[in-house]
């Protein structure tokens, strides 16, 4: 979906999710990275758990199901791994990188909208 197809307001609130989309995914490398290089601590787990869950809740409104799915589902498993030690930490490093990846293509599939956008906006 182009922002074209979207009302002006969701279309820069679109831009602004995108526009810190890379942000949140240096984060999150960031706080699974945390630790002894092997184990992420758990309060760096929740720190990425809450972010996930601002990805995830966000997404699916501004039309980005697959993102805001691939986001629940890295959510979903930290909070198992939290409380049961499952599903495990190969799971979660694989359901984040599927995430990273969806959120990279993202990123520069968005940067010609967002470039036009901001053109529009200031014209």
């Amino acid at each position: 979906m182009s922002n074209a197809d979207l009302l002006p307001g969701i279309a820069r609130i679109r831009a602004r999710f995108v526009g810190m989309l890379g942000d949140r995914l240096s984060e999150l490398e960031s706080l699974v990275a945390s630790g002894n290089g092997i184990v992420p601590e758990p309060a760096a787990l929740n720190d990425a758990k809450a972010i996930l869950h601002k990805i995830a809740g966000s997404a699916g409104t501004l039309g980005l199901q697959d993102l805001g799915e691939a986001a629940r589902t890295c959510e979903n498993d930290i909070i198992c791994y939290l409380d049961t030690g499952a599903p495990g930490l190969p799971k979660i490093f694989n359901d984040l990188g599927d995430f990273a990846e969806l959120a990279e293509d993202l990123l520069e599939e968005e940067q010609p909208e967002d470039a036009e956008l901001a053109q529009a906006v200031h014209a």
